[in-house]
């Protein structure tokens, strides 16, 4: 055999060899490499610029490019040392049979190319197989339509072999200066040693309660939605810190708090385990608090994500009660021909509905004025910008006897009130104008709005005795207001043919001088944006749930070869095979399941915080949320036991020696 395909040739028998450590590892490369192409797909896809909401849809994939990209450079590296650092006794052991480290490194080139081809090759194929597949699923996800054709990525391609080719150079580069630093007898004995007993970090302790408990305090204590979205990041790093910090020092507190607690530590199976743990935690703690971390995130992105999409209805009926609100501008019109505007536009709306071939189920209308004032003390300014921003309307004692069948008089300085955020003495002042409450109401009439983003602004709904007292307020201040004129319809008939209603009403006025509003129009594009939104909870939650068992699969491959020679001696000191297994699962339960819990707590904690974020996006109803919390979190649940299980049995028989 030639030298030149000597190392060549190792290299790809040393990777067979090493099969329960590199098999993971180019599958986890592999799938994240198809992942990033899928997306990078979908950014530059014909048929998705094509579809409405385009735009949307590609800034989310962007996104989602970004963050896979930032967790792919953090998953190879952390893979890679794991891998690494099974593999320091093997270098150690070809450096003393007489390889040079120039040898050894040419190995690991080929290594590396051999990893590099496999996860690339393999990803780019996955990602072309499942590309289209995933295209459908998101395009039902946001009800648009379908369209059959396949494409395939170039510049997708390119990006993905590009990307990961650099990764896998990253740790080629990381690989070779660790060689090089390195000693044979370093390499052969970096198995077997061991580590002192972590020293309780009391201070660390003392730290991360105090983080946690601010990031819970804050989380819990939030008052309205904008609050929440101010001090959410706040609350994320500060959780972050106490995790890590409580892991680290705290998870030995409690290991030496049971080690002095006779009863349960001088047990078999709690023997060793404990034993074990204590001093290993030092290297353990992060490992158990990114599973945390990484587990937390599963369950707040799919949880929000899946709620969201399924409350899209009722955010919908929230912004949208009627089929149709027709809105005709009265700004500019003089009084003298407003009612013949009026009329004009109720006629137009009524004959599109009839040429469409549509019954009208309900038919209303209203003289509606918006503006904004600033209330200081008792006194609404409409043009000095000092106070608290509200958000004010005005409809008269008419249309609301009209709208609402609750006839009622009042005086020119009488008002009937319904108030949002906001506290009003008997009588108030709009500027030097007085009114007195008459009363309160609660069901000042709604109207189609298209504000994706809900508003915590105070708000203000005013019933007016007339015509003249809302000219009135509106000559106060003519630059800041507007007067409409509101039309509300529901149809008969399926939400297409609805849809195909509003066409035809918008072309028959020449001038727009009047806009449409409709619920099936900007259903389309909620479904577009909660269907992104969810698509991309979904997929992130799989690149983060793909993390978590890595690491998981990783930390007990590592620890059970740890682990191997304790427990042969153990069994010949006289410890049974049943007392073995028992203190494998107290072990192993202990490292599975304290992240779990603590994500589980973590998400309980950020519950009243998300509710409130949630309430930007029009989602009210807590109880939806709290069951798709549970729901996933059940889901995650069963796919994390079957992780413990598959990776216990895999340590057990790494124990055993099998």
């Amino acid at each position: 055999m030639r030298k030149s395909g000597f190392f060549p040739r190792l290299a790809l028998v040393n990777l067979v060899r090493n099969g329960r450590f590199y098999g993971p590892y180019l599958l986890s490369c592999g799938m994240t490499a198809a992942m990033y192409y899928i997306l990078s797909y979908l950014t530059r896809s014909d048929i998705v610029a094509s579809v409405r909401g385009a735009g949307y849809l590609q800034s989310l994939m962007y996104l989602g490019r970004l963050v896979v990209t930032l967790f792919s450079v953090v998953l190879l590296l952390y893979a890679n040392s794991f891998v690494m650092k099974r593999r320091r006794r093997e270098l150690g052991l070809y450096n003393i049979l007489g390889l040079e480290k120039r040898h050894i490194a040419h190995v690991m080139v080929w290594e590396t190319v051999y990893c590099a081809a496999a996860a690339i090759l393999g990803g780019l194929a996955a990602g072309l197989l499942l590309s289209k597949l995933v295209l459908l699923l998101l395009l039902q996800l946001s009800h648009l339509p379908v369209e059959y054709g396949f494409e395939i990525s170039l510049s997708g391609m390119a990006d993905t072999a590009a990307l990961f080719g650099f990764l896998f150079l990253l740790t080629l580069v990381w690989n070779l200066f660790g060689l090089l630093r390195s000693r044979p007898v370093e390499l052969l004995h970096s198995a077997s040693a061991g580590e002192r007993e972590p020293r309780t970090k009391r201070l660390l302790v003392v730290l991360g309660a105090v983080t946690l408990g601010a990031g819970y305090a804050t989380a819990l204590t939030v008052a309205d939605p904008f609050t929440a979205l101010a001090y959410f990041f706040l609350a994320v790093v500060l959780v972050m810190i106490g995790t890590y910090c409580l892991f680290t020092a705290g998870s030995i507190a409690l290991l030496k708090h049971l080690r002095n607690n006779p009863r349960y530590y001088y047990q078999p199976r709690h023997f060793t385990a404990v034993a074990g743990l204590l001093y290993r935690m030092k290297q353990n703690a992060v490992g158990l608090a990114n599973i945390c971390i990484l587990s937390t995130m599963v369950l707040v992105t799919v949880s929000t994500t899946v709620s969201l999409y399924a409350g899209l209805e009722d955010t919908l009926d929230q912004m949208f009660p009627y089929d149709v609100d027709v809105v005709q501008d009265l700004d500019g019109v003089p009084l003298e021909e407003a009612e013949s505007v009026t009329a004009d536009t109720l006629e137009r709306v009524q004959t599109a509905a009839a040429d469409a071939g549509r019954k009208v189920e309900l038919l209303q209308w209203s003289t509606l004025m918006d503006t904004v004032g600033f209330y200081t003390g008792n006194t609404f300014t409409l043009v000095a910008q000092e106070g608290v921003n509200t958000r004010m309307h005005l409809l008269t004692a008419d249309d609301y006897g009209r709208l609402t069948g609750h006839t009622v008089a009042l005086e020119p300085d009488q008002v009937l009130v319904q108030a949002e955020n906001l506290d009003l003495p008997d009588t108030f002042y709009i500027e030097d104008l007085p009114f007195h409450i008459a009363g309160t109401i609660t069901d000042f009439p709604r109207y189609n709005d298209t504000t994706f983003i809900s508003s915590q602004e105070a708000k203000l709904c005013l019933v007016v005795a007339d015509d003249a007292v809302m000219s009135a307020v509106r000559d106060l201040d003519t630059s800041g207001n507007y007067l409409e004129f509101r039309v509300q319809m529901d149809l008969d008939g399926t939400e297409a043919e609805k849809q195909a209603f509003v066409d035809p009403l918008l072309a028959a006025d020449e001038n727009d001088v009047y806009s449409v509003i409709s619920r099936q129009d900007n259903a389309l594009d909620l479904y577009t944006m909660y269907g992104g939104f969810l698509f991309l909870g979904v997929f992130l939650g799989l690149l983060f749930l793909l993390s978590t068992v890595l690491i998981i699969y990783y930390k007990q491959i590592s620890e059970g070869y740890e682990d191997q020679r304790r427990y042969q001696i153990m069994q010949q000191v006289g410890m049974s095979p049943r007392e073995v297994r028992a203190s494998i699962r107290s072990q192993v339960l202990l490292v599975f399941f304290l992240p779990l819990v603590t994500a589980g707590i973590h998400v309980a904690a950020a519950f009243p915080m998300l509710c409130k974020l949630l309430e930007l996006f029009n989602l009210f109803d807590v109880g939806l949320f709290a069951l798709c919390t549970v729901g996933t979190l059940l889901v995650f649940c069963a796919i994390y036991a079957l992780v413990y299980g598959l990776t216990t049995r895999t340590y057990s028989r790494i124990v055993g020696g099998q």
